[in-house]
C-alpha cells in the first residue's frame, strides 16, 4: 500500500518549485486520470473481497471466514497522458508502470455461510485501515471503507469430471481518500488564470497536500466454475458489473480567495462553474468525474487447502480496458 501511495505521489509532483499554477493544464490532467479511475472501480470493487476459489461451499453448517487483499490496474495508456501534461519523467524504478499499469488495491475481512432450507450460500465483506497500518505510513493520510456481499446458487455439483458451478449476485460500496503532503513546495500555489467575473482575483492554496478520493457503489455479477483437486481447487469464472462512480484529485489544504469569502456558497458556486471544478471551498479544489457503466473481467486461480487452512490466488483480466488485477485470501473454512 506505501508503495502504491509513493507512485501516485511521484505522478504528480510538477509544482515542486513554482509558485503559478496553470489550472487549466492541472484540471485536464487530472479530469482524463480520474475518468480512467472511475471506470476501473467497479473491477477493483468485484475483485476485493470474496474472491475464493470453492464455487459453492456447502449449506448450512459449512462457512469460513478470512482476510482478502485485492487490487485491479489502470493500464499506462491512460496514465501517460496525465504524465505528458504535467512534464513528469518518472525515475527508472518506476517503469513497471508501462508495462503493468498503476494499481488501485482494496483490503477486506471477509466471510461465507451456507444458506437453509435450499442450495446458496451468502457472503460478506468490509474493509478498512487498522489505526496501526496507518501509523505505519507516516504522514500519509488514508482514509478507506468497502462494504459488500453476495449470494452464491450452484448450478452443477462437484462430481467425477463435472465441476461444480454457481452464479451469484451482489453489491458492494467502496470509497478511499488518500493525502500526500510535503511533497509540493513548502510556499503558496496561486491560480491567477481565473475567468470573468473574477479576473484579476486569486486563488491561494498555502502548502497544499496532495489529494486522491473516489467512490462507487457496485452491483457485481459473476458465473464461476471450480474443482476439488486433492490440495489444489483451480476455478475459472466471468465477472460483470455496473458501477455508478466517481473519481478525481486535487490539493488540499487552507484555500483563500481575493474576491470573496469561501464560505459564501454563491461565491463557491460561481467559482466551481467557472473553473469547471467539482468541489472549491476553504481546505481543497478537487476535480473529480463521475462515471457509471458496464465492466467485464475474466477471472481464474486456485485455492491451496491445508486441513481447515485454505489460501486463495486469484488473477484477473479486465476485458473493457485491458488492466490486470489479482487477489489474495487467507481464511479459515469449515
Amino acid at each position: 500500500m506505501k508503495r502504491v501511495l509513493l507512485v501516485l505521489a511521484l505522478i504528480v509532483t510538477v509544482t515542486i518549485g513554482v509558485s503559478a499554477l496553470d489550472y487549466a493544464t492541472f484540471a485536464d490532467a487530472f479530469q482524463d486520470f480520474a475518468d480512467e479511475v472511475a471506470n476501473t472501480l467497479p473491477a477493483t470493487a468485484g475483485v476485493a473481497g470474496l474472491s475464493w476459489s470453492p464455487a459453492y461451499i456447502g449449506q448450512f453448517p459449512h462457512f469460513g471466514v478470512g482476510v482478502s487483499l485485492g487490487a485491479s490496474t489502470i493500464p499506462f495508456d491512460f496514465i501517460d497522458p496525465l504524465v505528458t501534461q504535467l512534464g513528469v519523467t518518472l525515475p527508472s524504478e518506476f517503469e513497471y508502470l508501462e508495462k503493468w499499469g498503476l494499481p488501485i488495491p482494496a483490503a477486506a475481512l471477509d466471510a461465507r455461510l451456507g444458506g437453509f432450507l435450499f442450495p446458496f450460500d451468502v457472503g460478506f465483506k468490509i474493509g478498512f485501515v487498522p489505526e496501526k497500518l496507518r501509523e505505519k505510513l507516516g504522514k500519509v493520510n488514508l482514509d478507506y471503507l468497502l462494504v459488500g456481499g453476495d449470494v452464491r446458487i450452484p448450478l452443477l455439483k462437484d462430481h467425477g469430471f463435472v465441476p461444480a458451478l454457481s452464479i451469484s449476485g451482489g453489491y458492494t460500496y467502496m470509497r478511499g481518500n488518500v493525502g500526500i503532503p510535503d511533497i509540493m513546495d513548502s510556499g503558496n500555489y496561486v491560480i491567477d488564470t481565473l475567468p470573468a467575473p473574477y479576473g484579476g482575483d486569486t486563488l491561494t492554496i498555502t502548502a497544499p497536500e496532495l489529494a486522491f478520493t473516489w467512490q462507487t457503489h457496485t452491483m457485481v455479477a459473476k458465473l464461476q466454475a471450480s474443482k476439488n483437486l486433492l490440495i489444489f481447487t483451480p476455478h475459472l469464472g466471468l465477472g460483470a458489473a455496473y458501477g455508478i462512480s466517481e473519481a478525481g484529485g486535487g490539493m488540499s489544504s487552507e484555500v483563500t480567495f481575493t474576491g470573496g469569502d469561501l464560505d459564501d456558497p454563491a461565491i463557491v458556486q460561481a467559482l466551481e462553474d467557472a473553473l469547471a471544478a467539482a468541489d472549491v471551498d476553504s481546505d481543497s479544489i478537487l476535480i473529480t468525474s463521475s462515471a457509471n457503466g458496464y465492466s467485464f473481467w475474466v477471472y481464474g486461480g486456485t485455492a491451496i487447502n491445508i486441513l481447515l487452512l485454505k489460501i486463495d490466488l486469484t488473477a484477473m483480466y479486465n476485458i473493457v480496458n485491458g488492466g490486470y488485477g489479482g487477489a489474495v485470501n487467507v481464511r479459515i473454512q469449515f
